[in-house]
């Protein structure tokens, strides 16, 4: 897992990035670029969760942006996303 600006943006441009995860409190402008990258580079995203949610996850304190670097976690995170956008465990 990856955290922070910097760090996440060299993930993505260097396809080491398999999901970014954004804060919804992430400013417009954070959003803005990120999703942008992403979508460049074909990596999927997700916008969810306040920043200290995203922090809490990984045992962090306040996090904006997630990069998660391995596919198989990638898979059981946008699994579990997909789950509770469509009303929960089924």
């Amino acid at each position: 897992m990856i955290s922070g600006s910097m760090q996440c943006e060299s993930a993505i441009r260097s396809s080491k990035a398999s999901l970014v995860i954004i804060s919804e409190e992430a400013s417009e402008a954070t959003k803005d670029e990120f999703t942008h990258l992403c979508i460049s580079r074909d990596i999927p995203y997700i916008i969810t969760g306040g920043k200290d949610q995203l922090g809490g996850a990984i045992g962090k304190y306040s996090r904006t942006l997630l990069a998660v670097s391995d596919s198989i976690f990638k898979e059981m995170l946008l699994k579990e996303y997909k789950e509770i956008q469509h009303g929960g465990d089924r």
